[in-house]
């Protein structure tokens, strides 16, 4: 009689530990749902308002650059690369940063020419965006294309156009864009202006140092 009772008291305690166990799991099962079903939401964001693309041919070995004056009078290059609500992501040298050697030896080449800049923030006034040549390896014109694109509270492309560049330390100006305070681009004209002044800056420099 006290075997059986002994008996009994084993399964209980057998059963509650195999509900808890399966309790356990439920819940690490519904926790593991619950963050899949976030990251595929987009919950994880990067924070920018607008996105300036530069692009040209991915064989070139020309260097292109992106110079953007905010209205307050920075001027962002790839040697300033943050300033205010403005960073270059992504500085493109052309075709030479655009193979990788790894410790073993072997290389990993991706053919992409690209400069990106990103606008984090709303900043009212003119806004200049300037494409510069830094150098000019091939021979060849330089087929460059710009696009910017308003992220939020959808992406929408605001100005895409093709640039012909030419020769070494040509410089075009691609737009001057007016924002308001809220960030939508009131305004747009081509009028020349420069951002790219030789004291100072890298013309006097090896260009294979960049």
């Amino acid at each position: 009689m006290r075997a059986s009772r002994r008996y009994y008291s084993n399964t209980a305690f057998l059963d509650l530990l195999f509900n808890a166990l399966i309790g356990f799991v439920m819940l690490f099962m519904l926790a593991f749902l619950s963050i899949t079903s976030k990251a595929e939401k987009g919950d994880i964001k990067t924070k920018a308002e607008f996105i300036i693309t530069v692009t040209w041919n991915e064989e070139s070995k020309d260097d292109v650059d992106t110079y953007l004056e905010d209205p307050l009078g920075n001027v962002l290059n790839f040697q300033r690369k943050d300033i205010g609500l403005a960073h270059l992501d992504r500085d493109d040298i052309g075709q030479m940063n655009d193979r990788i050697t790894l410790p073993d030896g072997s290389i990993i080449q991706v053919k992409e020419n690209q400069e990106l800049t990103s606008i984090r923030g709303f900043i009212s006034g003119q806004w200049v965006l300037n494409l510069h040549m830094y150098s000019k390896r091939d021979k060849p014109p330089t087929l460059v294309r710009v696009r910017l694109d308003k992220l939020n509270p959808v992406v929408r492309t605001i100005f895409q156009q093709d640039i012909e560049l030419n020769e070494r330390w040509q410089e075009i100006t691609i737009g001057r864009f007016q924002m308001s305070a809220q960030g939508e681009i009131v305004g747009w004209d081509r009028l020349p202006k420069q951002l790219v002044f030789p004291l100072g800056n890298p013309i006097f420099m090896d260009l294979d140092n960049k």
